[in-house]
Parts: structure tokens; C-alpha cells; sequence
């Protein structure tokens, strides 16, 4: 069973509130996850030609969690594939249960406790008890999608 966490707040297009006005804005959250493309070299690319036009036609949807009028986490969803494209803690906040809490409250958006998601090989460590609690199913392993020499683990793949 999923259960809902209001700590989390669902975005709707771009308005990210009660987040702090310099996090509201959709370019300035970039900010916040701009270190992925040290694992995706093209996420900013990703981010800005994908993402935020996705989120005027509702096909994907950022979630965001706050505490304080702070930015917690995050996650990217993308409906028709049921995927998790992203999801950030940041720093202050890791080890703490908010991972948990964007992980269900994603499951809840994409009708789904089974998202599609991949992983670059450096992460795996990061993520991997967080995958068996929930017991996500490793189903491909491929070498060099997204940088040549390095696994990407993908997990939950129809």
C-alpha cells in the first residue's frame, strides 16, 4: 500500500511553492541538480529542451519536498513510460527518510510502486538499499549508454 506524505508537495507546471521565491522559479531549480551531468553529460540538455517543456503539456511533473521554506529533494516523472527520471536529496537532508518519502510519493503519481529507472554504475552504491527495500527488479545492465565505459543498472524495465 502506498500512503501519502503531505510534507511533499505536488508541483503543478512550474509553480513550486511554499519553496523559498528563489527556488520557485524552474531555471533556478536547475541549480539545485545540475551535478547530475557529472553522471548524464547531457542532463542540462535533457533538463531544459525535455523537462520544462514537458511540464506545460502534463507529461512530466516535478515533485518537490520542502521543510522550512528549504529545498529537501525532488523528483522528475514521466507519465506514459511510469518513469522516475530524477530524484535529488540535497546534501543536509540525505539519511534522513526524505528519499523514502519521494520514492512513495512518486509511486502515487505514476499509479505504479514499480517505476522504470536507471542508474549510472557510481550511484548504484547510493541507491541500492533503497531498491531492495522497496524491491525494485534489476532487469539490464548496459555498458556505455550514457558514457562510454561506464554501466548504466536499469530497474523495473517492461
Amino acid at each position: 500500500m502506498i500512503f501519502y506524505d503531505p510534507s511533499i508537495v505536488l508541483t503543478s507546471n512550474h509553480i513550486f511553492w511554499p519553496i523559498k521565491a528563489e527556488i520557485q522559479n524552474k531555471y533556478t531549480l536547475y541549480n539545485y541538480i545540475k551535478d547530475a551531468k557529472t553522471y548524464y553529460p547531457n542532463f542540462d540538455i535533457w533538463y531544459f529542451t525535455n523537462v520544462l517543456p514537458s511540464l506545460k503539456d502534463g507529461t512530466k511533473k516535478i515533485i518537490t519536498s520542502c521543510d522550512d521554506n528549504n529545498l529537501r529533494g525532488l523528483a522528475i516523472l514521466k507519465y506514459n513510460e511510469k518513469k522516475l527520471c530524477h530524484l535529488s536529496v540535497m546534501p543536509p537532508y540525505k539519511n534522513k527518510g526524505y528519499g523514502i518519502k519521494l520514492f512513495k510519493q512518486s509511486f502515487m503519481e505514476l499509479e505504479t510502486e514499480k517505476p522504470f529507472l536507471t542508474v549510472s554504475e557510481e550511484k548504484l552504491v547510493e541507491f541500492k538499499r533503497i531498491f531492495e527495500y522497496f524491491r525494485f527488479e534489476l532487469t539490464d545492465v548496459i555498458d556505455g549508454y550514457y558514457r562510454k565505459g561506464k554501466k548504466e543498472y536499469f530497474y523495473n524495465q517492461i
